[in-house]
Parts: structure tokens; C-alpha cells; sequence
């Protein structure tokens, strides 16, 4: 992959590596993690809230992410997954949903790079804009998806974003609001990102 201007500004603040061929990628660990999601929880054992915290956990090791996540994010996680969804959806998420989001975030580094390759020409790549920057950024709904399944997964790097000034991008604190003060509003949002990621599911199964 070609370096660019655009690139070089996102790329601190992604969960992927430049390898030794220039191109984007996962940490292997991290593709042994999703490539066993994707193949779902017979194969992950990642069946429940509980178990999907403790697999974002190993994966955010892999990545060697050392700053903590909200210390009520797991009780939130097994909160919503196991408790306030129904035990056919829980069932149905873990199943298909986990296993088409896993894959769809193995397919992170090609998306990426088909991105920058078509983008090269517009400068339309996704960047870091300053403050009243102009500019302008296309993504695909493919590429849209993979990049909050990260979010859900909580795998983006957080130290460096406050020097940016950037907002807060991991759904660790959405799911631990949700376990520390519980409203009925709250759970409404979290149903609404979950079926975001259902519908992208769907959509994966028609491509």
C-alpha cells in the first residue's frame, strides 16, 4: 500500500499495524480471535455478554492497549447481552451477528486500502481534520461498519486522542452507564447501535 498524507494521520489512532509489505493489517492474535468468531461460538466460545467482554479483553491485549477500559463495561456488556435482550436474540446475536461482525472486521485492512486507492484522486481519505479545516470524507457503509464494530469491540487506541481533542470512540462507557445508572433511555440507545450492526449483518448476507 502507498503511504499517504491521509494515512499518516489516522493511522495512530486505528487498531492496525503497517507490515513489512507496507500494507495494513491485524495482529496475528487478533486475526486467531476474529477468524474463531467467525466461524461462531461453537468454535469462540464467545456466547454471552460475559464471554464477549472477556474476548474484547484479549484482543485489546493483543493489541497492546494498556489503557483501561470503564470498570463497569463487563457488568454492562453481560447487563444487555444476557439479561435485558431477550434469550432468542442473545441466542441469534451470538450466532449470526457476532460471527458476520467478526468477519466483516477481518476485512478491515482491505477496506481500508480499497478506500485510500479511490479516494487518491479526490482526497476525500479518511483523516484527522483540524479545527475549521475544510474537507470532506467518503466511506463505504462496509467500511462504516467495520470501523464501529471496532468501537463495539472497543479495539481503537484512546491515549493519544485528547491531544487531538478528540471525543471518545470505544462504547466501553456506553454499556457501563448502563450497568452504573440504568434508565430506560439508555438501554433504547443501545438497542438502536445493536440493530445498526443487525441490519449491517443482513446487508453483508445479500452482498
Amino acid at each position: 500500500m502507498e503511504d499517504s498524507a491521509e494515512l499518516e494521520s489516522i493511522l495512530p489512532y486505528l487498531p492496525l499495524v503497517i507490515g513489512s509489505s507496507r500494507r495494513l493489517l491485524w495482529p496475528s492474535k487478533v486475526v486467531e480471535a476474529l477468524e474463531a468468531m467467525s466461524r461462531g461460538p461453537d468454535h469462540s466460545r464467545v456466547n454471552c455478554g460475559e464471554v464477549l467482554y472477556i474476548a474484547i479483553s484479549d484482543m485489546r491485549a493483543s493489541l497492546s492497549l494498556a489503557d483501561p477500559l470503564s470498570l463497569s463495561a463487563p457488568l454492562g456488556y453481560a447487563l444487555f447481552f444476557d439479561e435485558l435482550m431477550s434469550e432468542a436474540d442473545s441466542r441469534k446475536w451470538f450466532a449470526e451477528d457476532i460471527p458476520k461482525l467478526a468477519n466483516l472486521l477481518l476485512r478491515l485492512p482491505s477496506l481500508l486500502e480499497v478506500h485510500y486507492q479511490n479516494s487518491r484522486a479526490y482526497g476525500y481519505g479518511l483523516r484527522i481534520l483540524g479545527p475549521q479545516q475544510p474537507g470532506m470524507v467518503l466511506l463505504s457503509q462496509e467500511l462504516i461498519g467495520a470501523l464501529l464494530a471496532c468501537s463495539l469491540f472497543c479495539l481503537f487506541p484512546i491515549s493519544n486522542r485528547g491531544l487531538k481533542h478528540l471525543p471518545t470512540i470505544n462504547f466501553d462507557q456506553l454499556f457501563a452507564s448502563l450497568y452504573d445508572s440504568y434508565s430506560e433511555s439508555q438501554e433504547n440507545k443501545v438497542r438502536c447501535i445493536i440493530c445498526y450492526f443487525q441490519r449491517i449483518c443482513y446487508r453483508i448476507c445479500l452482498i
